[in-house]
């Protein structure tokens, strides 16, 4: 680190480290919630925007720049843990070695994300094609320069969190549909019709790199044999495994090709892991109704709650024991004791409230908020 570096470092360590004492408490919360338990205080996962002062102070990077360089991976994450550390109700610190969703392909040879200079997250812009594909076996998939990489990061990372109370959490795993689009491109859409069998072996491919990426990020996160973070907020208890599958390519193929190609793969992953959570953009009945019929999925993620009828898919979510973790859209007009008495009521069954509930707020709203959250 150059001096400059080394100094921000400090002063991020010290501000994260400062409200450590909470962050057990925190977690405690989250974890009754995952394990069907009623907590002492029901979590809101909230983050606010960080002070003038503050955030004009730490410098922002993006992903071209953090990619390689693990000194500004390291600033970048801890700067956006504060927003978790600071808002003082429920969210968990937490940061991972931010690689983007190309990680999981890129253990495929010839498979390599796409660096940007214009704050896009990488890219995969390369693909096998099917004699390729034909070609692999898991004998092929593991340990490329860039799973090097990230591996490199996390141990740079965990080393200097260290004592912070803050967590370190997992690359960024996709499920095994997207992940074998992203390795094969829109071609695989063409290829569910005429060459199913070549789909099987490739999420079959799919699934043991994600087990891959899996294992490798518990390794060299610490304390991930009780608990596993995720995105500056969430954490779960390795009694419901710990893993996030994105499920994105999923919500735009056809109930058939749901059935036949996403749920059995989807399934084999939270088999291995013991179970974790599934998030998704876009809107998909027929997914939803698969996800929320496996055992394995502990919770589920939108990341367009605004697209779904929130309350009754609150409702179904706590009738199946699941946890419901993320964002719900607030009605236009409706006053913030009314929305947090909407959802919480919703998400309701049996006198456990199962919904980890994220809020964003400025920094000096963040005490009226929980106020209103707790009165609800």
């Amino acid at each position: 680190m150059t001096t400059n570096e080394q100094h921000l470092y400090e002063r991020l360590y010290e501000l994260i480290a400062e409200h450590a004492p909470s962050y057990e408490r925190r977690v405690q919360s989250q974890l009754a919630v995952w394990e069907d338990r009623v907590p002492e205080v029901q979590p809101l996962l909230l983050r606010c925007d960080l002070p003038l002062d503050m955030a004009n102070l730490f410098p922002s990077f993006h992903s071209g720049e953090t990619h390689t360089d693990k000194v500004k991976m390291l600033l970048d994450g801890m700067k956006s843990m504060l927003h978790a550390a600071l808002a003082g109700a429920q969210a968990v610190p937490s940061i991972r070695a931010n690689m983007g969703c190309g990680i999981i392909p890129s253990f495929f040879p010839g498979i390599a994300a796409t660096l940007f200079d214009d704050g896009k997250m990488p890219w995969i812009t390369n693909h096998l094609d099917r004699d390729q594909i034909r070609r692999l076996t898991v004998k092929d998939i593991g340990f490329t320069d860039e799973l090097k990489l990230a591996l490199e990061h996390m141990v740079f990372i965990a080393e200097h969190i260290k004592g912070s109370g803050a967590y370190m959490f997992p690359l960024d795993i996709q499920g095994p549909f997207d992940v074998a689009h992203l390795v094969y491109g829109d071609p695989i859409f063409y290829a569910m019709y005429d060459d199913p069998e070549l789909v099987h072996h490739l999420l079959d491919l799919s699934c043991y790199a994600i087990e891959l990426g899996f294992s490798e990020s518990l390794k060299l996160m610490p304390d991930s044999d009780k608990v596993v973070a995720h995105y500056n907020d969430v954490i779960l208890p390795r009694s419901c495994g710990g893993i996030k599958l994105s499920e994105d390519t999923s919500t735009i193929i056809s109930p058939e090709h749901i059935d036949e190609f996403v749920t059995p793969y989807t399934k084999r992953v939270l088999d291995f892991a013991g179970g974790g959570y599934i998030h998704y953009c876009g809107k998909n009945d027929h997914l939803l109704d698969c996800m929320l019929g496996i055992d394995n999925v502990r919770g589920i993620n939108f990341g367009n709650a605004d697209m779904h009828d929130m309350v009754e898919v609150l409702k179904r979510i706590a009738k199946a024991e699941k946890v419901y973790y993320g964002h719900v859209t607030q009605y236009e007009g409706e006053g913030i004791s009314d929305y947090f008495c909407r959802v919480q009521k919703a998400a309701t069954v049996d006198g456990k409230c199962r919904l980890l509930l994220t809020y964003n707020t400025s920094y000096d709203k963040q005490d009226e908020i929980i106020a209103a959250f707790r009165q609800s």
